[in-house]
């Protein structure tokens, strides 16, 4: 069979790292035949509200699965799934399509393509990229109704390397590790959920820029994810160099995280005496832990939208609390800086009812949409407050263009406050608050603006592409946030002149936080801390010991 194959070399874009030698298995997928013809209106709403119920469930365990085991990036994936199940465009097409007599599976295709298509036209990258979660929502929905999976059969009893035109969030967190030693994709990008996924599972994979045949289904490969590539068929010699490589890679890197972990316990001080705290992005209390063993000085940004994102209603201010606290104890005395909830743009909530908008990248987010919901905000201020009793907790303040926007939320703290002193709950009456320096707006106001908080922490991601005016997630103008990071360095450092002559604090808790290209000009700035995530903490503190 396989007589007429060649060896071959595959290219492509890498994602995590390493080398691995598997046997190639392709994922053989199966899309359900439905009927077309519905039997009758009454009967196909029900089957499909029957089938949204028990997706609903089986995103949850997902969800849950991912967070235990992945982390909270990878569980707000399926917090977006979860919700993409109630939105209203995708229902409002379904019962258009059963209103014409489809049955319940063929009303979801046709949503499907319909909702995912306009999606993917759309020029804009966050919204274009929910085109993939629609599609796998509706593949699970359509597997419901079917009762059968689109998963497909590529699963072996020793080790592989997976073969698939793509594979969705669901499938990926759904593929059995014990055997699987990685994966190859003919769609997709390294940026897609699916990327995030293999990342965070420690996954090598590759996404090709060309296909090959499937009758290289069970020949060897040698996936080589550090340099985009995978040879085909590989001759004895080739494998065994390959196998070589690897195996010296592995030990280099076994030393290296020996090394690594010598530092844990060093300040990171540049040669010249400046120190920088280097602190953890996380999304909630289970990350708390890696965070630590890898030398975290404390939390530079725990992201709060996760609670809001995984329930079908807000959470309340005692689930918030429980939450807040338990991070701010297991952190013991070291600073946790919780932002306040930044919904909005691609993060999106049912039960808020945002309105519909043109560019949400640019709409009703962040401290915008805070501000509108007072009571919601309320209830997150009164919980961050609580948590403040039990650690060192300081507040920061996304999305801020102006003075009047942090009056106002300083006002609203000043309210909550009042009341917890009426109801004699205990808070750090000194909590620091702190924004986000992430439009240029506020960058160019930063000296107003340092009057106002105790801290700035500068969120380099939106910083970059407002100010460029460049989708950083865009492949067409990529290149222009990589190549263009001046501007944004020269707002960066007014912002800590600014502060820091008023005494305050400057951190970055953006991207350019772990370039460490960049790390010795934020020492120059004199940057006070740099928070990243978690598996760049020991890496950043080498880098920073290397500083003048």
């Amino acid at each position: 069979m396989t007589k007429h194959l060649k060896t071959e070399v595959v290219r492509g874009t890498g994602i995590g790292n390493g080398g691995i030698v598997g046997k190639l298995r392709f994922l053989h997928t199966s899309t359900p035949k439905s009927e077309k013809k519905g039997g009758g209106i009454e009967v196909e709403r029900a089957r499909l509200q029957e089938a949204i119920a028990s997706v609903e469930h089986s995103i949850s365990h997902l969800q849950k699965t991912a967070e235990e085991d992945i982390g909270s990036d990878a569980a707000e994936i399926f917090a977006i799934h979860a919700m993409l199940l109630e939105d209203e465009d995708l229902q409002e097409a379904m019962e258009r399509a059963l209103l014409e007599g489809l049955s319940a599976e063929a009303a979801v295709e046709v949503a499907s393509s319909e909702l995912s298509s306009a999606l993917a036209a759309l020029n804009d990258s966050y919204l274009a990229a929910r085109a993939a979660d629609v599609r796998d929502v509706c593949a699970q929905l359509i597997g419901e109704l079917s009762n059968k999976s689109e998963t497909g059969n590529a699963s072996a009893n020793e080790p592989y390397i997976l073969v698939a035109r793509d594979l969705t969030p669901s499938q990926t967190v759904g593929l059995d590790r014990s055997t699987l030693l990685g994966f190859v994709t003919f769609e997709g990008s390294p940026n897609s959920h699916t990327a995030i996924l293999a990342r965070a599972m420690g996954i090598p994979a590759l996404v090709c820029t060309g296909e090959f045949s499937k009758e290289y289904d069970g020949t060897t490969a040698l996936l080589d994810a550090s340099g985009g590539e995978l040879t085909l068929l590989p001759s004895e010699a080739e494998k065994a160099d390959f196998e070589a490589r690897c195996a010296k890679n592995a030990v280099l890197a076994s030393q290296r995280t020996h090394f690594l972990n010598g530092l844990l316990d060093k300040p990171a001080i540049t040669k010249s005496g400046h120190q920088i705290l280097i602190y953890a992005n996380i999304g909630g209390e289970a990350e708390v832990d890696a965070a630590l063993s890898f030398g975290a000085d404390g939390i530079g940004l725990l992201r709060s939208e996760f609670l809001y994102l995984s329930l079908d209603r807000a959470p309340d201010e005692e689930r918030l609390y429980q939450s807040y606290r338990a991070v701010a104890e297991r952190m013991q005395g070291r600073r946790v800086v919780i932002r306040t909830l930044d919904i909005g743009a691609d993060k999106q909530v049912s039960y808020l009812s945002l309105p519909r908008e043109e560019n949400p990248a640019l709409g009703l987010r962040g401290v915008r949409l805070c501000l509108r919901e007072r009571t919601l905000f309320c209830e997150q201020i009164r919980a961050i407050l609580r948590a403040s009793a039990h650690g060192k907790v300081a507040l920061m303040l996304p999305m801020v263009v102006g003075a009047q926007e942090v009056r106002a939320c300083r006002d609203l703290i000043a309210e909550c406050m009042q009341m917890l002193s009426e109801r004699g709950e205990k808070y750090d009456k000194d909590l620091e608050i702190g924004i986000m320096i992430e439009t240029p707006a506020a960058a160019i106001m930063c000296r107003e603006l340092s009057h106002e908080v105790d801290f700035f922490s500068v969120g380099t991601n939106d910083l970059l592409q407002y100010t460029l005016a460049a989708d950083r997630q865009n492949p067409h103008v990529e290149a222009l946030c990589r190549e263009n990071q001046e501007p944004v360095l020269h707002l960066i450092a007014n912002a800590a002149e600014a502060i820091h002559a008023r005494g305050g604090w400057i951190g970055i808790c953006g991207e350019l936080a772990a370039d460490f290209s960049l790390t010795q000009r934020f020492c120059d700035m004199h940057v006070d801390e740099l928070s990243v995530s978690t598996p760049y903490l020991l890496e950043l503190r080498e880098r920073i010991l290397e500083c003048q």
